[in-house]
């Protein structure tokens, strides 16, 4: 089965906005056993855009395209398929009522240029935008099934994974017959990833393996996409395949369900019923985002604080006067008080807090750029550890620095859940 992908628009070959809409959908396709044979990115040129259907009508079996579905004059998708189709455009009613749907329920008034979004190939299936106003929709045409999404890549998601994923399934039966498992690593660059499980391949040929970093952690993706079995036993063929790349990546992996580390520490603190706090100096408040980014966080998230000057540790977290003075702010000592006076103050069962150089300046001899020192408050608990990374990049050491305050709860919480 062969898909293409079509991004139209002049902002993409201008250069004014990075194409991430094709990589999302290359990685969505990958995942249902789809090979993604080309992207091609046009311009606002209506006979450049129908020309390029054409041709793809005739080579793919499937092709997904976003953009120009919009109200303004530049946005000609919908015309350009009617012209490649040789079909003609009309008020799709579905379409319209999902329109006015959408609109009664924001307040919003709906105008004749809005209204221009409904125009339709007479032979158009509507796929409904759940977070937006441009329907969608899909037809087929020679011998490919396209189908045109917004360019907003919120509503494009969205309208991919309800909309379009269920006609996949329905047209082409993608998933009678695929299995996935996901394994998240923190802690090895994707190529130690890629020589670890080097001899996946071999011992279970009937599966695909890959892998997608999102620095700092790596998504790894087992595949089983047709095994002639019965659906138990791919199931536990999978099972296995799973065990096995968690056996070889040992304590790198963070989560077995394919969580992100921040959805993995809420899950085991929900788990336990238990509670946290957070202090962060050189993180600026990243922890937090990405502890209150997992839905549900408020069952366990109770404060956070961004104690960035010497001041705030003493005033807020009761650091102490003379920690200060003679560890400094970047010091396990000084950690350590930030996480109790953050469990204190908030009243929670865990706290962690950072404190580091996330650089370019700022680093010396004995406390270079990349040194951060991460302390973890709880029951019985009462401790502080640096760690030195060596990125030259100011973000990239924010990140590491969250992350690893996040990873140092973890462990504790699953050791904690080992427990008898």
């Amino acid at each position: 089965m062969i898909a293409h992908i079509l991004s139209t628009g002049d902002e993409v070959l201008l250069g004014d906005i990075v194409d991430t809409n094709a990589a999302f959908l290359c990685s969505a396709l990958k995942q249902m056993g789809i090979e993604v044979r080309k992207i091609t990115a046009v311009g606002d040129d209506i006979d450049m855009i129908a020309s390029t259907i054409i041709d793809i009508s005739l080579q793919a079996d499937i092709c997904l395209v976003t953009g120009g579905l919009g109200p303004t004059q530049d946005d000609l998708t919908a015309l350009a398929c009617s012209k490649a189709a040789d079909d003609s455009l009309e008020l799709n009613r579905q379409a319209l009522e999902s329109m006015k749907s959408y609109f009664k329920k924001r307040g919003f008034e709906l105008t004749r240029d809005n209204e221009k979004q409904v125009m339709l190939p007479s032979s158009a299936n509507m796929l409904i935008n759940h977070n937006g106003t441009a329907p969608g929709f899909y037809v087929k045409f020679n011998r490919c099934c396209f189908f045109f999404m917004p360019g907003v890549p919120t509503e494009m998601k969205i309208m991919f994974e309800r909309e379009v994923k269920k006609v996949l399934a329905r047209e082409f039966s993608l998933f009678d017959d695929i299995l996935i498992e996901r394994l998240t690593v923190f802690g090895l660059p994707e190529s130690k990833v890629g020589a670890l499980l080097k001899g996946f391949k071999i011992k279970f040929p009937k599966m695909r393996l890959g892998f997608r970093a999102n620095f700092p952690v790596i998504e790894v993706k087992i595949l089983l996409l047709d095994s002639g079995k019965n659906k138990e036993e791919a199931k536990s063929d999978i099972a296995d395949a799973k065990q096995w790349a968690f056996l070889q990546l040992d304590n790198k992996v963070v989560s077995q369900k394919g969580l992100t580390i921040a959805q993995e520490v809420g899950y085991l603190l929900t788990q336990q019923k238990k509670t946290l706090a957070i202090a962060e100096s050189c993180t600026g408040g990243l922890i937090s985002n990405m502890v209150t980014d997992v839905a549900g966080s408020s069952n366990y998230f109770l404060f956070s604080g961004v104690t960035y000057s010497n001041d705030a540790k003493m005033n807020i977290l009761n650091v102490q006067k003379e920690t200060i003075i003679e560890c400094g702010a970047v010091h396990e000592r000084t950690a350590l008080e930030m996480a109790q006076g953050a469990r204190l103050k908030a009243g929670a069962d865990f706290a962690i807090s950072t404190t580091g150089i996330a650089g370019p300046d700022g680093g010396t001899l004995d406390k270079p750029v990349g040194m951060v020192c991460i302390g973890i408050a709880g029951p019985s608990l009462s401790r502080a550890k640096t760690y030195r990374f060596s990125f030259d990049d100011r973000f990239k050491n924010k990140k590491m620095f969250a992350m690893m305050a996040l990873e140092l709860l973890r462990r504790h919480l699953v050791s904690v859940s080992k427990t008898p």
